[in-house]
């Protein structure tokens, strides 16, 4: 083969339907443009790919790589003028990668016209408003606007998923049991023929609501980033290869003797001891046989005394999710808040969610597993991370005190229901930031954690959930 059809062959896996598969190719495609010998061919497809795209939520996944590669403006304005189908979405992403202001352009032609009252769309609107095509955020987001602007909204959505069904019979979910195993019980997220529709529909809805109904087009355009792959800055952040001793933390609840909270304070001193720093947060499996799977999620608090309640310690930390997150910095970094104490809790948190509110399907494998990075602290301010693939430096204002890190193993698209993505993450400190962050909180650090445990009598039998919440001293 030609390097072109090469080049050809690896954009063109950009249609593959897993999300884990699509963020990979992203950046195989992304490193490809980085180096002088195959850059012109890498560009030249990813052109010819984009301008074959027939749907708008296909084009948003071309200039996705654009934020990844840090793409030079010529090349920039060279897949914006490939894009067919542009959207606000679009132009969104156009005006990041180009880092100039987004092109106020005509929408007449990005949308279906007002659907007609004689057309009866009532099918499409229960498929689309039952979660099953698309997560129930934008089922939700329609109805708020239909609520604070007046108009039939959520007909509109449904009529151009008619239209857009009709006009390409041939795009379908194709056959994803090929991806699950043979395991009733086994799910994944998929973004298959039927998600693209609807998430294109969704786009010329608001092209719509902005050229006949009237909305503001920034508004319009706040809202057409719930269609986007991801939230741009976290495009960058991809699982890196696993460390030397992954081996030991992903089998170490494998004797079931082992009572839980000696595994658990093992496992914290296997990466300690291997990192040599201090851990704040852990997510990972640490079983996984034909008819055991087992979960371990660890945070770090800080407390006088041990935390009296360790259910509210982990389920505040899981709320926090979609509550809090690091200050996004442009595309450049992310920086961590200081935590506000609350007189209502007997700890103090260590950590904040690394992920805001706004999560795209390309982030799925951490929607579960899910990160967690320290806070910054008065004499560790600013703490800083640059999302890139792999292990990544934790900075306070120039300073590395600690790393996030975050590794697939034994990967598969599919799993039981309820279980986290085959992945692990963790971030920690390092020594002397460790206690840099005890004194600033005039509290040692301590552990809250929930170990989950499915079991079954049998191969293919049904999973038996069951989980156990504590507390570690140390």
């Amino acid at each position: 083969m030609t390097p072109r059809q090469i080049a050809d062959i690896s954009v063109a896996r950009l249609g593959l339907p897993v999300p884990t598969g699509k963020l990979v190719v992203m950046h195989a495609i992304a490193e490809a443009l980085a180096v002088p010998e195959t850059a012109g061919d890498f560009e030249d497809a990813l052109v010819d790919w984009t301008a074959t795209r027939r749907l708008e939520s296909e084009c948003l996944e071309a200039l996705s790589v654009l934020l990844i590669a840090q793409a030079r403006p010529e090349f920039v304005s060279r897949v914006r003028a490939a894009v067919s189908r542009p959207s606000l979405a679009s132009e969104y992403l156009v005006a990041l990668a180009s880092g100039a202001p987004a092109i106020v352009r005509d929408w007449q032609g990005c949308y279906s016209g007002k659907a007609p009252h004689h057309v009866d769309v009532r099918a499409s609107e229960e498929l689309l408003s039952s979660g099953a095509v698309l997560p129930p955020i934008f089922q939700d987001t329609v109805e708020r606007l239909e609520e604070i602007s007046g108009r039939p909204m959520s007909r509109q959505w449904a009529y151009e998923f008619d239209v857009l069904s009709d006009r390409f019979k041939d795009i379908t979910d194709g056959h994803l049991s090929y991806f699950l195993s043979r395991d009733r019980s086994t799910g994944g997220q998929f973004v298959a023929g039927q998600g693209q529709l609807a998430r294109s529909a969704f786009l010329r809805t608001l092209a719509c609501a902005v050229e006949l109904w009237g909305m503001p087009e920034k508004l319009a355009a706040s809202y057409a980033r719930k269609a986007l792959p991801a939230d741009p800055i976290y495009l960058k952040l991809q699982p890196g290869p696993a460390p030397q001793w992954a081996q030991g933390l992903h089998h170490s609840f494998d004797d079931d003797s082992t009572p839980p909270e000696i595994a658990v304070r093992d496992c914290l001193r296997l990466i300690e001891r291997e990192e040599q720093g201090r851990l704040l947060h852990l997510c990972a499996t640490v079983s996984d046989t034909e008819l055991r799977h087992i979960e371990l999620t660890v945070f770090g608090v800080s407390s006088p005394v041990g935390v009296a309640d360790a259910k509210t310690g982990v389920r505040f930390h899981k709320w926090l999710a979609g509550r809090l997150s690091p200050k996004q910095n442009g595309l450049r970094s992310l920086t961590s808040p200081s935590w506000q104490k609350n007189d209502d809790l007997d700890f103090s948190p260590a950590v904040l969610p690394l992920m805001g509110s706004s999560v795209g399907y390309l982030q799925f494998d951490y929607v579960k597993c899910f990160p967690y990075v320290p806070f910054s602290t008065p004499s560790m301010p600013d703490l800083e991370l640059l999302p890139a693939a792999g292990r990544l430096p934790l900075m306070s204002q120039g300073v590395h005190v600690g790393e996030f890190n975050s590794w697939y193993w034994e990967w598969q698209p599919s799993r039981p229901m309820g279980w986290a993505s085959p992945m692990a993450c963790y971030s920690m400190l390092r020594a002397e930031a460790a206690q840099t962050c005890e004194a600033d909180a005039g509290a040692p650090l301590r552990y809250v954690w929930m170990v989950e445990k499915w079991t079954r009598d049998k191969a293919y039998g049904d999973w038996v959930e069951e989980s156990e919440i504590g507390s570690l001293s140390e």
